[in-house]
């Protein structure tokens, strides 16, 4: 009766003004009626231009269309449906609703970040849809003070919660591509985006010059807080300051017992594990996580690792570079594999330590296991195999620019300024040992070629990174293969669920870090509540 595709969802007070698309079933009369809202993507035509506003809503980029379905009598509840896609379906006749189990039924959510958030959301809606859910309870935990932390910061505050669009190719793991794959694909982004504008009620809009979702507020706080007050409409209960020292298990009656740092246990039926990874330990996340999941779960874990770092290393020419910006084409190189891999971004920025910018931190992972350092995230396998190199311009053609030609008595230091930023462009000439009055004609041949390998193949100086302080989120975590795709509950620990960043795979800068966290968050809710 739906599509594939379908996103569906349980019968809301207050319905948006795009048309939510909502599923609910409906006694009267002794007829249940079910009523299908189907959302088709529809790309706005033009418009696109350059300009970085939020202009476009991105509740114009949808149609809705609604059909009533044949009336069937009611003998007994219809099962949920679900469709690949789509959400639970809560039935508001469902009979059995009057006869709840007197078991009560206990899910904790370990950690209340944007997959947590997510978690304990989907498992609250999913358990109304069961026979049992006025007795079944769902508590988040948290270490620190307040929910979302990690939130607050992204996106310099403005929250970019979603790409346009995304593939596997915009991630990485350690573990079985194929697996983190199958996890994505359980969610497509234009479902995410429909659960974020009418569940989560958040006004987004697209910044057509980076192809990123943004609330309109431009505040990663509302997100923040839109996210919390869902959870809490639906009955999740928040216990904040409660720090989670080790999981055990209650052979007697099939439980699980959270040891917290109080010395207060917290016992539950089922478990989510969503304590991020140990990128910025300042807002709760410091690997405690990994710690549970290797100690008392015995679960496979590929080595964490600082990803999305700030590299450190010296300036072209030995010079002091910070606060020098421009657009670059960067790529790295592993002396193992033929063909090199560009930076999806060419944003680029020396930092009064070495380097950053959007195309230096997509690929900074690679760097960052390729050096040993104090922290043990080394592969002396491939210690300085892999490499970035940098072409400064790469709109020019290098040979071209340095060709003698009839003005042969121009300054090579002249030739080279509107191309690129003044500082940068003396620095790489020093790099290459050419006096600022050298004329282009009497440049030897040989300092020639080696000042156009500087100019289009410069090799980055990085000796290090900036750690998990500076990452924005870890690489490594648990193994993808200790992990059922379908449902996120680890293989060998029944009821116990991972999502998010304490998984082995991260996204590049753009939101898609946020993708994974909403999605294994969903699949993770919806399963640890069937």
């Amino acid at each position: 009766m739906f599509c594939h595709s379908s996103f569906t969802y349980r019968i809301k007070k207050r319905m948006s003004a795009a048309a939510t698309r909502l599923v609910t079933n409906t006694l009267h009369g002794g007829v249940h009626f079910q009523y299908c809202y189907c959302a088709k993507m529809h790309r706005q035509i033009g418009g696109c231009g350059s300009s970085s506003s939020l202009a476009t809503p991105a509740s114009s980029l949808y149609k809705y269309n609604c059909r009533l379905l044949r009336p069937q009598t009611i003998m007994a509840p219809p099962p949920a449906k679900r469709g690949r896609h789509s959400r639970i379906i809560v039935s508001s006749a469902s009979s059995s609703s009057l006869h709840p189990s007197t078991e009560m039924k206990e899910v904790a959510v370990l950690g209340s970040g944007a997959a947590g958030l997510t978690a304990a959301y989907f498992a609250a809606v999913t358990q109304k849809s069961k026979k049992n859910f006025v007795n079944t309870k769902v508590t988040v935990y948290e270490k620190t003070k307040e929910s979302g932390k990690k939130i607050l910061m992204s996106g310099g505050a403005r929250c970019n919660v979603l790409p346009v669009e995304a593939s596997i190719s915009d991630y990485v793991t350690d573990s079985n591509p194929r697996l983190a794959k199958a996890i994505l694909q359980s969610w497509t982004v234009p479902n995410c985006l429909g659960w974020l504008q009418d569940d989560v009620r958040l006004e987004l809009g697209i910044e057509h010059t980076t192809n990123k979702y943004f609330p309109l507020s431009n505040s990663s706080r509302e997100v923040r807080d839109k996210l919390v007050e869902a959870c809490k409409r639906e009955g999740v209960v928040f216990q904040y300051e409660t720090n989670v020292k080790r999981i055990t298990k209650n052979e007697a009656n099939d439980t699980w017992v959270v040891n917290t740092e109080d010395g207060k246990d917290i016992e539950a039926d089922v478990l989510v594990l969503s304590m991020g990874g140990s990128s910025f330990p300042a807002v709760g996340t410091d690997g405690t996580g990994y710690v549970i999941a290797k100690r008392d779960l015995k679960v496979g874990v590929n080595q964490p690792y600082p990803a999305l770092v700030p590299l450190v290393g010296e300036h072209p020419g030995g010079e002091y570079l910070p606060g020098v910006s421009l657009d670059c084409q960067v790529k790295i190189k592993n002396v193992e594999k033929k063909k090199a891999k560009q930076a999806p971004r060419m944003g680029f920025l020396f930092t009064h330590k070495g380097y950053s910018g959007p195309s230096i931190l997509d690929l900074s992972h690679n760097v960052v296991k390729s050096i040993a350092d104090g922290d043990g995230n080394s592969n002396s396998d491939s210690s300085r195999s892999s490499k970035l190199v940098v072409n400064w311009n790469p709109s020019c053609d290098w040979n071209k620019v340095l060709s003698p030609g009839k003005s042969g008595s121009d300054l090579v230091v002249r030739r080279l300024k509107p191309l690129l930023p003044t500082r940068l462009c003396e620095a790489l000439l020093k790099e290459a040992d050419i006096d600022l009055n050298t004329n282009v004609s009497n440049l030897p041949k040989k300092k020639r070629v080696h000042l156009i390998d500087i100019l289009s193949n410069y090799e980055i100086k990085a000796t290090g990174h900036q750690g998990y302080k500076k990452a924005e989120v870890t690489g490594g975590g648990i193994a993808l293969e200790g992990i059922n795709t379908k449902t996120m509950e680890l293989k060998e620990m029944k009821n116990i669920y991972v999502c998010g960043e304490i998984c082995d795979i991260f996204g590049r800068i753009g939101g898609f870090n946020f993708l994974w966290a909403w999605t294994s968050g969903r699949l993770a809710g919806i399963s640890c509540c069937k």
